[in-house]
């Protein structure tokens, strides 16, 4: 009975799909050039013959124009059909802020990222996301937990569509030292890194740890047709988007100061690919420390080593009421 319960919610949402493409004045070919599908993929999903993931549901409205509020019905139908078909294609955590974040990522025109602890989720193997995931929580399920990884990969889709926004990825060298399952695991992870900063739209540019600290990492997505936002992630209790110009600017004025003080693309991709081999070969014993400072070396006219930037920004930030404590008297979020 479930899967035929499960075909008749798939179908249902496929026909309130394809009304939506039909309002948008999409053709079928049109809407699947635009979320980069196969066509075949677009129909099977319109006549509810394939389950739909909920990113997938994203994708469609988002390339339909629907607006973040309108898009959440469809969210919750392709939740129920999942419930009702008894196993879970999408990461059941879905909902809510990080919902709110697959939607924004999906329309925004360009994306800065800043992650200091971990090699950001739109840039991880499904191996490293395994073993994060089951760091956080030991007990998740299995099917949750594939679930879980899916969700992941499926986002990461969004760097290499037809049309893909510009992302640009600072990420500080502690998250590529902090080993995150086996070394095996750190040894594709770090390989994949360098192949995905070969991407036209994507920028990866390491922060020397020399360079100091920037507090906790963010998420800035700006687009053509509205104001920034910036999302903040918290692993438990889910993330935070902010629209408040204040505080959006506050962190809009951290990215020169981490484009100043990051090794370029060159450089991040050699140091990135230098720790591979390190992980590979079992030991990583000196090689970020001996990296950093050979690049520092060729940095400091820029006023990285002995004082300069990396003692001044802790100052401004505090200024900013970003660091040491948080937000004070955030901003309520925008769709929590």
């Amino acid at each position: 009975m479930g899967n035929v319960y499960a075909s008749a919610a798939y179908r249902e949402l496929g026909d309130r799909l394809r009304r939506v493409r039909e309002n948008a004045g999409l053709s079928s070919t049109e809407l699947a050039r635009k979320v980069d599908w196969h066509i075949t993929k677009l129909s099977r999903i319109e006549h509810g013959w394939r389950p739909s993931s909920t990113i997938d549901v994203i994708l469609y409205v988002v390339c339909c124009g629907l607006s973040m509020t309108a898009a959440k019905p469809y969210v919750e139908m392709v939740k129920r059909a999942e419930r009702k078909q008894g196993f879970y294609l999408s990461d059941g955590r879905i909902g809510g802020s990080l919902q709110s974040l697959i939607y924004h990522e999906s329309a925004a025109d360009r994306s800065i990222i800043y992650e200091p602890h971990l090699i950001h989720g739109l840039l991880q193997t499904p191996e490293y996301a395994r073993a994060r995931i089951l760091a956080i929580n030991p007990n998740i399920a299995g099917e949750r937990l594939a679930a879980a990884i899916r969700t992941r990969m499926e986002r990461r889709r969004l760097l290499d569509r037809s049309n893909p926004a510009r992302f640009t990825f600072y990420i500080h060298e502690q998250a590529l030292q902090l080993r995150v399952g086996i070394e095996e695991v750190m040894h594709e992870q770090l390989l994949q890194l360098v192949l995905m900063a070969a991407l036209d739209n994507v920028t990866v540019r390491i922060v020397p740890r020399q360079a100091g600290e920037f507090g906790d990492g963010f998420h800035l997505m700006e687009f053509v047709q509205h104001r920034p936002i910036v999302y903040l992630d918290n692993l438990r209790f889910g993330g935070l988007v902010l629209e408040d110009t204040d505080y959006v600017n506050s962190y809009r004025e951290l990215v020169p100061m981490l484009a100043d003080v990051a090794l370029n693309e060159g450089q991040s991709r050699e140091f990135a690919a230098e720790l591979a081999y390190a992980y590979d070969r079992g030991s990583q014993r000196g090689v970020t420390d001996l990296l950093a400072e050979e690049q520092l070396q060729q940095r400091r006219g820029n006023g990285l080593r002995g004082g300069g930037l990396a003692e001044e920004q802790p100052e401004q930030r505090r200024g900013n009421q970003l660091r040491g404590g948080g937000l004070v008297e955030p901003p309520s979020p925008i769709y929590e």
